[in-house]
C-alpha cells in the first residue's frame, strides 16, 4: 500500500511538471487525497534529484510548491490534532531534547540528517515549543548551566537557519524565536548578546528578502 502512495506522489510531481501552465491549480484538485506530508516530502527529495541534474526550474517549482501546500496542510493538521495535543507536544519536546543533545556533540552531519528526516516538525508549533522547552531547562539552573543551554539553543538556531530543505520560511521563523530566546537570556551589550543580536537581524533580513522574492 505505501509502495502504491509512494508511486502515486512521483506520478502527481510527474503531472504537475509537465501540464500547461495554469492547470496546476485543477490537478491538484483532482489529487487532493495525495496531498500530504508524505507528497511534500516527496516533492522535496524529487527538488534536490532535479537540482542535482541541473534541472532548476523544476526544483524551484516543487520547492514553492511544497512551501505554499505546507502551511495549508498545517492548518488541518492544527484542526484534526486538538484531542492528542498532549502527545503532539512530547514529539516536538522530545526532538528538540535530541537536536540540543546533537549540538553539544558537535556532529553537524547529525543534525542535518535529524532535521531531514523530521523537517514537517519544523513549523511554528516547534517554535512555539522550543519556548517552553528553554524555559524549562532553564528555570532553577546557575548561570553556568543557563549559559551553556542557551548557547546549544543559539547553534541549533544557527543550524536551522541554515539548513537547505523542508519550508525556509518556517526554518527562518524558528531560528528567530531561537535567538529571542538566547538574547533574553543574555547580558545586554556583552560580546556575546551582539553576536546574537547579529544573526537575530540576519534572520530578520532573510524573512524580509524570502518575503519580497515570494511576491515579484
Amino acid at each position: 500500500m505505501q509502495e502504491n502512495r509512494a508511486q502515486a506522489y512521483l506520478q502527481l510531481i510527474h503531472t504537475l511538471l509537465n501540464c500547461p501552465n495554469g492547470e496546476e491549480p485543477q490537478i491538484l484538485q483532482d489529487n487532493s487525497e495525495l496531498l500530504d506530508r508524505g507528497f511534500l516530502e516527496t516533492c522535496e527529495l524529487v527538488a534536490s534529484t532535479l537540482a542535482e541534474q541541473g534541472g532548476e526550474n523544476g526544483a524551484n517549482f516543487l520547492r514553492n510548491l511544497a512551501s505554499q501546500l505546507w502551511q495549508f496542510i498545517e492548518m488541518n493538521d492544527d484542526g484534526d490534532s486538538n484531542n492528542s495535543e498532549g502527545e503532539n507536544y512530547q514529539e516536538y519536546a522530545n526532538f528538540i531534547l535530541e537536536l540540543l543533545q546533537a549540538e553539544q556533540d558537535s556532529d553537524i552531519k547529525v543534525i542535518y540528517t535529524m532535521l531531514a528526516e523530521r523537517q514537517h516538525l519544523l513549523n511554528a508549533r516547534f517554535a512555539e515549543i522550543l519556548q517552553q522547552v528553554a524555559q524549562k531547562l532553564i528555570a532553577g539552573e546557575n548561570s553556568e548551566t543557563i549559559s551553556s543551554i542557551i548557547g546549544l539553543i543559539e547553534n541549533l538556531s544557527i543550524h536551522i537557519s541554515d539548513f537547505p530543505s523542508g519550508n525556509k520560511a518556517n526554518n527562518i521563523e524558528i531560528a528567530i524565536t531561537g535567538y529571542q530566546i538566547v538574547l533574553n537570556n543574555r547580558e545586554p551589550g556583552s560580546e556575546k548578546w551582539t553576536q546574537t543580536q547579529n544573526n537575530l537581524a540576519t534572520a530578520y533580513n532573510n524573512r524580509v528578502n524570502g518575503s519580497l522574492a515570494e511576491n515579484l
